[in-house]
């Protein structure tokens, strides 16, 4: 740990350049956690994967009994709504990284296989992937003490009303100080792995999105210094057709890396949009059920900050998901500026031609989006704001 944490500070003062993508670091908390079970898994460590799993069940179905008992208190069922949504969509995302495991191995080694090329590149683009990487890890550390945060909240009450932290059923009564102290403590520790889980999958996600938008910011300064030698006194003489070539060549070459990089992107987002459809469904919900709770428990402290803490956190995720969204769209077009501002006027005719090809394409950005409907942008969180608000007031003028 200390000499991590030594390389870090090597990295954010400008010493060294990352050796690897900020992706490595989450997966190896996750994995901690017990909630990545990676191909090179021992045996002792699937075991302690399961164990987890089977605790995560057992939270969830105690959650899901007492919800079935609570229907007629309407603070009760939203409160325990609340969390039980929270839970699925928690156990949904591991379930779902686990079973397509091989597929995001593949997406992660590809970036890694990328990031180790642009290391070997000139000092901007080395330059870039450090600025990445920091963005990347203090945002990570960010949501890591957010989530802290939530899990304070949540389970901070039961320490003054002596209650269980999150209402649930269990198969026996909680009838004693020595079951409270137990099962309190049972929930408190499940809450930490769901909810640090949950901020590592997400983190994860986002981290692939900035990726791609590395890997876009990255072609757009090799486009903007694409051909530029070409007017050079150096390039006169019979060396020119064969300079001409050459710049020919790394035009092509930056042409096929954005196709590749385009493919790419497509395969992520085929691969993530299960999820991010899930995530917008449960966004929508959490968000206009807990700020309902929230008017509702105004009158106690504790119960009103639970319930603001956890819409904060919810509206923090869906923007966490948006903003890498909107970002990689962005970076995708400024490909377009840069092939402007190349040396396109020093070329010949088929040179520009290749360039207005590519800048055609450059000005549609790539998007990420949930089964070609819904884009992962800035749109899209006012769009679940909106939603929200409108079932909110719809549920404020039901109670009434």
């Amino acid at each position: 740990m200390e000499q991590h944490l030594k390389k870090i500070k090597r990295i954010f003062n400008g010493q060294e350049y990352p050796q690897t993508i900020c992706i490595s670091y989450s997966l190896n908390m996750l994995t901690y956690l017990g909630q990545w079970n990676h191909k090179d898994s021992t045996r002792a460590y699937k075991i302690y994967f399961y164990f987890i799993s089977l605790l995560f069940l057992f939270h969830f179905y105690a959650l899901v009994r007492d919800l079935f008992e609570t229907y007629n208190d309407l603070i009760l069922f939203g409160d325990n709504m609340c969390v039980t949504a929270g839970v699925a969509l928690v156990l949904y995302k591991k379930v779902y990284h686990n079973y397509y495991r091989e597929n995001f191995e593949e997406i992660f080694g590809k970036l890694q296989s990328l990031s180790k090329e642009n290391d070997k590149r000139i000092t901007p683009i080395r330059n870039l992937l450090r600025t990445y990487f920091i963005q990347e890890y203090i945002l990570t550390i960010s949501t890591i003490f957010l989530g802290l945060s939530l899990i304070v909240a949540i389970c901070g009450h039961s320490f003054l009303d002596l209650t269980l932290p999150i209402r649930a059923k269990y198969p026996t009564e909680v009838d004693s100080v020595e079951k409270l102290v137990f099962f309190s403590l049972f929930q408190a520790s499940v809450s930490f792995f769901l909810i640090e889980g949950i901020v590592f999958i997400d983190g994860i996600g986002g981290q692939v999105m900035s990726q791609m938008s590395l890997q876009f910011h990255i072609l757009s300064l090799e486009f903007r210094t694409i051909g530029h030698t070409l007017n050079n006194d150096s390039t006169c003489g019979s060396g020119v057709p064969n300079h001409i070539s050459m710049v020919r060549q790394d035009l092509h070459e930056l042409i096929q890396r954005h196709q590749q990089l385009i493919e790419f992107g497509m395969n992520v987002n085929s691969l993530y949009q299960p999820m991010l459809m899930a995530q917008l469904g449960c966004s929508v919900s959490m968000i206009c059920l807990t700020a309902f709770e929230a008017t509702l428990t105004m009158h106690d402290l504790f119960l009103f900050m639970r319930f603001a803490v956890y819409t904060l956190s919810v509206l923090i995720q869906i923007l966490y998901w948006c903003y890498y969204g909107n970002r990689v769209s962005y970076m995708s077009t400024m490909i377009n500026d840069a092939i402007i501002e190349c040396n396109w006027l020093g070329s010949d005719t088929s040179f520009k031609k290749d360039l207005m090809l590519t800048m055609m394409r450059a000005q549609k950005p790539f998007k990420f989006k949930v089964y070609g409907y819904f884009p992962i942008s800035y749109d899209t969180f006012i769009a679940v704001l909106s939603r929200s608000y409108s079932f909110f007031t719809l549920f404020r003028t039901v109670s009434k």
